[in-house]
């Protein structure tokens, strides 16, 4: 006799590229607001949101929907992640001319459009093959997969890294045609334009998926050019994004290089909560229909568990997955047990500030001021805001205005806020009085109930975004003053003479005192070799297989460079193996 096991973590399973095409369109839920239309269409745009807000869910739907109506309207959509981006800071650029990252990046696009036509226009499969085999100079009459392979190889020989600099590039590389083509930009959006016009396709879609945290900072600034570099009337490009800690360059720019397209929510929006509440309903009920009805007994359990998703999916699913784990399922939920499970959630969230500064070097002394402002000033002046509210019976708060003065002066503390669902910024301008103009930025009800900010979700409905029944910060407040005094130019600047070490942190330095060479930003570590260096403890493996891999492997580069037979040994096999590079490869692309 077979026993099936179902659980709840493969119904509530928080990373889109964990699911099938099948499951895609079961639990895709559109929020009716045309970002499906908008990313099919001929413009380009920044897909904009927090971690876990479903961009990856609505990329994905969107190209099984160019897909499935492929035969009407001829419209190519396809998908591409760089999640193994970083793997390219390996190679040394020694030659200005040839880019490693630039190749890669060009490559992984080619590689997944053309297998896209090829499982979307076989008619069209001869006349594709005689234009691959012009490319490659070789391979089998009717063997379509060889060329799929022999590119796949070559994005692998990049990714692994075993070349010393990108001078050795040209050896490994399968043709001189090849290379022509992904030699920059402009080749390569020739290459497919031609494309477009033999397999008369109506355009290219290209979703590119976390686009920007992937890749170390001057990643972002290369693939932005190259973002740019692509447009044409055939050619649309939508990229996903963080909000706020994107490194664009000077040569791109927001709203005119490409439309800001925001996955916008709202605690108090009946649509926005109906949204998160549909999600949960289509998995949880697909699981077991006796634990949507145990969540939706009383409605405040789980309209406060919706509000406190922050509009971000992958959050609710933590807060459902908290109760199964302290067994709240086993008899029936408490408004207690609910505030229980969401502390624990957001307390891990904090605990992923530590990583983040170890991530995002850059922004190392950002992210400790954002933390200490929101514990420090933020919360407790909020708290005591909302208690003389109800006292005298006024409107209640469930967040603040900052001036916009101040927030172009530190934009990095609020904007690395927004981007780990703590606060939700609205960009609108609204006037603070005295000639003077802010930005909303609500805290995640989280926060608000676990803080007791918020006594309860009826209050919710006493909230306004007034500025009357708001905290205001200005330049001339104390604590964002300090903030701001102490957040400067985190550039170090160094002589361009290596065998001189004299360093910097004043910019205006032309030229060194000590040698007369000129003074250039130093560089950093790379983000990859950062990451490479963490400890495993950082994986998201249970303690026991933690342990087992020291007595292997020392760090998570060694896990994320491992072949699958060499993490094998007594009590991890294939499943635990999968489950233990798939941890690496995710901590390394964030």
């Amino acid at each position: 006799m077979t026993i099936t096991f179902k659980s709840l973590g493969d119904y509530i399973v928080d990373r889109t590229e964990s699911l099938d095409e099948t499951l895609i369109q079961e639990y895709f839920i559109d929020r009716s607001d045309d970002k499906v239309k908008r990313l099919l269409d001929t413009e380009q745009y920044l897909l904009e949101g927090s971690r876990g807000s479903g961009k990856t869910m609505l990329m994905k739907s969107v190209e099984l929907l160019a897909k499935n109506t492929f035969g009407q309207n001829s419209i190519l959509a396809v998908w591409v992640s760089f999640e193994e981006s970083i793997r390219i800071e390996r190679i040394k650029i020694v030659n200005s001319l040839l880019d490693p990252f630039l190749q890669w990046t060009m490559g992984k696009i080619l590689y997944e459009v053309l297998e896209q036509i090829m499982k979307l226009k076989p008619s069209s499969l001869e006349s594709l093959e005689d234009r691959l085999f012009k490319i490659f100079g070789s391979g089998n009459r009717g063997d379509y997969s060889y060329y799929s392979k022999v590119l796949s190889e070559y994005i692998h020989i990049l990714e692994k890294g075993d070349i010393e600099d990108n001078n050795l590039l040209g050896d490994k590389i399968p043709s001189t045609e090849l290379a022509t083509i992904l030699e920059n930009p402009t080749s390569f959006k020739n290459f497919l334009v031609d494309l477009i016009k033999d397999f008369h396709l109506d355009r290219i879609v290209l979703l590119f998926d976390e686009a920007a945290h992937v890749f170390s900072h001057s990643q972002q600034e290369k693939f932005f050019t190259l973002f740019k570099a692509l447009r044409h009337p055939k050619i649309a490009c939508k990229a996903a994004v963080y909000p706020g800690i994107t490194n664009y360059g000077k040569y791109f720019e927001k709203g005119q290089d490409a439309k800001e397209l925001r996955l916008d929510w709202s605690a108090t929006n009946l649509e926005d909560l109906n949204y998160i509440n549909n999600i949960l309903k289509v998995r949880i009920q697909k699981f077991d229909e006796s634990y949507w009805n145990k969540l939706t007994i009383n409605r405040a359990v789980i309209n406060t568990i919706c509000s406190c998703s922050n509009g971000n999916p992958r959050f609710a699913f933590h807060i459902i997955d908290e109760l199964e784990n302290s067994r709240a399922f086993n008899k029936t939920i408490s408004m207690p047990r609910v505030i229980a499970a969401l502390r624990t959630v957001f307390d891990s969230k904090w605990k992923e500030f530590s990583t983040l500064k170890q991530r995002l070097v850059k922004y190392k002394n950002h992210i400790e001021a954002a933390e200490n402002l929101m514990k420090e000033v933020i919360i407790p002046n909020l708290r005591e805001w909302n208690n003389k509210q109800r006292k005298s019976r006024k409107k209640l708060s469930a967040g603040f205005y900052v001036s916009t003065i101040v927030y172009d002066q530190i934009p990095q503390v609020f904007d690395i806020l927004a981007y780990s669902n703590i606060i939700l910024i609205d960009y609108s301008k609204k006037s603070l009085g005295r000639n003077q103009y802010g930005y909303y930025m609500s805290l995640n009800p989280s926060l608000l109930f676990t803080d007791l900010i918020i006594r309860d979700i009826s209050e919710m409905d006493n909230i306004s975004t007034n500025i009357d029944a708001n905290q205001a910060y200005y330049p001339t407040s104390q604590d964002l003053k300090v903030v701001m005094e102490n957040l400067g130019d985190d550039n170090e600047y160094q002589c361009s003479n290596s065998k001189c070490d004299y360093k910097t942190a004043d910019e205006t330095f032309a030229f060194c005192p000590r040698c007369g060479n000129k003074i250039q930003i130093s560089e950093s570590e790379s983000l990859y070799k950062i990451l490479r260096s963490h400890s495993i403890d950082n994986l998201k493996l249970s303690h026991k297989i933690i342990e087992r891999l020291k007595l292997k492997f020392s760090n998570i580069g060694e896990v994320y460079d491992a072949e699958l037979d060499e993490i094998r040994m007594k009590y991890i096999q294939d499943v635990r193996i999968e489950m233990i590079k798939n941890a690496a490869i995710e901590y390394m692309a964030g």
